[in-house]
């Protein structure tokens, strides 16, 4: 197995935090402006506002993994492939 180097542990946590998490923040807020806009359907509404906490959410863990990377670990089920 090939041994991780920290400057490639740094790539993969810059590249979770500059770009893998501002996408999901986009999508929560595309899905925010979904959910309050009153010409969709209550139905499309609420399927909006689950998904803007979903990339919510996602965007928390990006970032959560890239913290975890540039402290030197290599978080729980992450392939460096």
């Amino acid at each position: 197995m090939a041994r991780i180097t920290r400057a490639r542990m740094n790539r993969d946590a810059d590249y979770w935090e500059s770009k893998a998490a501002p996408r999901a923040d986009a999508a929560a807020a595309d899905g925010e402006r979904a959910a309050a806009d009153p010409t969709n359907s209550g139905h499309t509404r609420a399927c909006a506002a689950r998904a803007a906490e979903i990339a919510r959410r996602d965007a928390a863990e990006y970032r959560n993994i890239a913290d975890t990377l540039r402290a030197g670990e290599i978080p729980d089920g992450y392939r460096f492939d």
